[in-house]
């Protein structure tokens, strides 16, 4: 019970950061908007392709779709690391300020969506291509670049390091900050996404089940479930990228900012043989 509490702290302590500033949900709210429109154009026309087993032009326009949404997606997690670092440091931030910093970072974000891309494609392959033990070596890899990549977006963010840079940092920073023998999770936002899961799932169950006999309430009930599903999204994502930089600050500076206490960050980093860290990843997390 106690590390869900402390799971559940962390994530209301983010949530109230987030309610003060909300402009910050805009950031995830634009980057859903762009990288859905940009799935319809790149990653359609591949998936289309793929279905008629014309791997030649599927493949180049998978993996390119992969990139483009990559960039698009880490270009809009730095704006909003910037803005909250902003609002950390006690200034005022507007979604403005935010992408400021992230067009000036695009060079970096490029390279680093770069990477990232390619290790999705490698756990991809693992995972297609090599059985059980390809499954699991995938999920191993998964595993240990998600926890050293957590706060890669503020180190780019604030520090402006390319991507090998930032990988070397970001993992050196955990390293040093929480030793050699993490294992990860990071939890964080995960309440919020359950929260709005469950009654999404049963409002779009419930309009599937409905549709036949009333086809305007049941596609009411799906819309409604879909929109509740992705507003919780949403907003874990914005508070993973909130608790992102309070991390770093926290691992960088030795500094308790936003409102949670030195042991609560220290506690996020699940220590092998710790038992008191919080208890499940978030999306996007380990």
């Amino acid at each position: 019970m106690s590390r869900i509490r402390r799971g559940w702290a962390l994530t209301k302590k983010s949530w109230a950061l987030l309610n003060a500033h909300r402009e910050l949900i805009r950031f995830p709210l634009y980057g859903a908007v762009a990288t859905t429109l940009l799935a319809i154009v790149f990653l359609g026309p591949g998936l289309y392709l793929l279905d008629q087993h014309s791997l030649a032009g599927a493949i180049p326009l998978l993996v390119i779709g992969v990139y483009v949404l990559s960039v698009v997606g880490f270009y809009f997690s730095v704006g909003l690391a910037a803005a909250a670092n902003l609002i950390f440091s006690g200034q005022d931030a507007t979604v403005a300020d935010g992408l400021a910093v992230a067009r000036s970072r695009f060079t970096q974000i490029c390279g680093w969506a770069a990477i990232s891309t390619a290790i999705s494609v490698l756990m991809g392959v693992l995972e297609n291509q090599g059985g059980l033990a390809g499954n699991i070596a995938a999920r191993l890899v998964g595993m240990a670049w998600s926890l050293v990549t957590f706060i890669s977006v503020p180190v780019i963010a604030i520090e402006g390091t390319g991507p090998v840079e930032t990988l070397k940092r970001s993992a050196s920073i955990f390293r040093k900050r929480w030793g050699q023998q993490i294992t990860g999770n990071i939890a964080i936002g995960g309440a919020v996404f359950l929260l709005g899961l469950l009654p999404a799932a049963i409002l779009i169950v419930a309009g599937i089940a409905i549709w036949p006999s009333a086809s305007f309430v049941g596609a009411l009930l799906v819309v409604i479930g879909a929109l509740t599903l992705a507003i919780a999204m949403l907003i874990s994502r914005a508070l993973s990228g909130v608790f992102g930089v309070a991390l770093y600050r926290y691992a960088v500076e030795g500094e308790a900012v936003g409102g949670f206490t030195a042991e609560e960050l220290e506690s996020a980093v699940k220590r092998k043989g710790d038992h008191n860290a919080p208890p499940t990843a978030t999306p996007g997390t380990v």
